[in-house]
């Protein structure tokens, strides 16, 4: 989002003040998931269009083997992610699955469309003048258009709705979470330290009062450097995300722990010339099978 509220604003000034030519943005730890995670600044001003990626495989003792599988990203102009996609292997078949994403004049993200077995789904989302979410709207989608890739929006059915209202202190931002019969159901806590930057993220179930915490750490440049969760009343993390940056920012490593136990560990490779994403490599310490995606990326004439 570009309009944010002032704690997260000075935040993400600090975080972006000196990242400008960084080409992944990991604030909030969103690197690789179905949300946009990517810097726009930085895909604008390299006209870049897409990434398509090869998928490769690896088995412990195995040569390397072409999977026949893909992964890419798509951005329109202004640098916005556009659509990702990625294929999977199920029943000997191969399927590609996409998200595909809209915006506001603001830059702030108003639909994610995401497709699965049984077709699309979406998230719709509103927003106030001051760029916080107040509204979501979960839909079934049906698609009349002639492939997947090609989404043309046929008949919707909304499946339920949840609304939002914030209540601001200087380090505190209290989020309380209505259902769709428009009752209170959760609150989120998100703290902030005298810079601005997120330090805790507390979940809490109002029916129940079950708590899921998250705990954020930054290093000296301000740039995440680990996620940690919590279950309630427990104070060792069932879950654990680690981040390193070469030395202009650009992340590098993600290592992701269960229980103490680190299960996958990624390397992010970039291109030396211009610094846009080249391969990601990831391992998955359990079985150690380890896929390599190779991008080749195409540009705005």
């Amino acid at each position: 989002m570009k309009r944010l509220s002032f704690l997260i604003l000075f935040s993400f000034l600090l975080n972006t003040s000196n990242c400008l030519s960084q080409m992944i943005y990991n604030y909030q730890g969103k690197a690789f998931t179905d949300d946009p995670f990517f810097n726009t600044k930085f895909i604008s001003s390299t006209n870049l269009k897409s990434l398509d990626g090869i998928i490769s495989t690896k088995k412990e003792l195995v040569a390397i083997q072409s999977s026949r599988l893909v992964q890419g990203y798509k951005f329109n102009n202004k640098g916005e992610l556009i659509a990702q996609y990625s294929s999977t292997i199920k029943n000997k078949k191969r399927d590609t699955l996409f998200t595909f994403y809209k915006y506001n004049d603001a830059g702030d993200l108003t639909l994610k469309r995401i497709s699965d077995s049984y077709g699309f789904y979406s998230y719709s989302y509103e927003y106030d003048s001051l760029g916080q979410m107040t509204k979501n709207t979960f839909s079934r989608e049906k698609n009349i258009g002639k492939s997947k890739a090609n989404f043309i929006l046929g008949k919707q059915y909304i499946i339920f709705s949840e609304s939002y209202k914030y209540k601001k202190t200087d380090s505190v931002i209290e989020k309380i979470i209505y259902n769709n019969n428009e009752k209170p159901y959760q609150k989120n806590t998100y703290k902030y330290d005298k810079l601005g930057y997120l330090k805790e993220e507390k979940t809490r179930l109002l029916i129940n009062n079950k708590v899921h915490l998250n705990v954020y750490d930054y290093n000296e440049k301000g740039a995440l450097k680990k996620i940690e969760s919590f279950k309630q009343n427990e104070d060792t993390a069932y879950k654990k995300i680690k981040f390193q940056y070469d030395d202009w920012g650009n992340i590098t490593y993600i290592d992701e722990y269960k229980d103490g136990i680190k299960v996958i560990h990624k390397e992010i490779l970039y291109d030396p010339s211009t610094l846009v994403l080249k391969t990601i490599l990831s391992q998955d310490l359990i079985s150690n099978l380890i896929t390599i995606v190779k991008f080749k990326p195409k540009f705005y004439n």
